[in-house]
């Protein structure tokens, strides 16, 4: 079974090589988006598993798109993708509802087990896990 993805970053090379860097896996990227408002509309039209957001875009940043996407589509997994190794932005994607947390230096292996070392959730991704309980908000 694959996990279908929406990508949202506002760089090319971040989008192309997150395609590339899960190229081979159980992962679908079904769309990528620009910005934070493309994202939402995407999430909307595409209706996919999980949507890995970059904090900051142009427009609505990854933090405003996924405080709707929550709202919207409450079952669509939101992992923010970011540079910033920031205390306030993890605190302020855990409290708007994000799954996960994850560095874009992070490799392959490090996407698909959790920060413990523990292997994929249930037979799939960590971000994917159906199991895996939300954040309260």
């Amino acid at each position: 079974m694959s996990i279908k993805v929406v990508i949202a970053d506002d760089h090319e090379v971040v989008r192309r090589g997150l395609v590339s860097l899960l190229a081979g896996s159980e992962v679908k990227i079904v769309g990528e988006a620009t910005s934070g408002d493309e994202a939402v509309k995407l999430t909307k039209k595409l209706k996919p598993d999980v949507v890995l957001l970059d904090i900051r875009m142009p427009g609505k940043d990854g933090l405003a798109a996924l405080e709707k996407i929550r709202a919207d589509a409450p079952a669509v997994r939101c992992v923010m993708l970011s540079t910033f190794d920031n205390p306030t932005y993890v605190a302020r994607a855990v409290a708007a509802g994000a799954h996960d947390y994850i560095l874009k230096g992070s490799s392959r292996s490090e996407l698909t087990r959790s920060r413990s070392g523990r292997p994929r959730c249930c037979g799939t991704w960590r971000w994917a896990c159906p199991t895996r309980r939300s954040p309260s908000r």
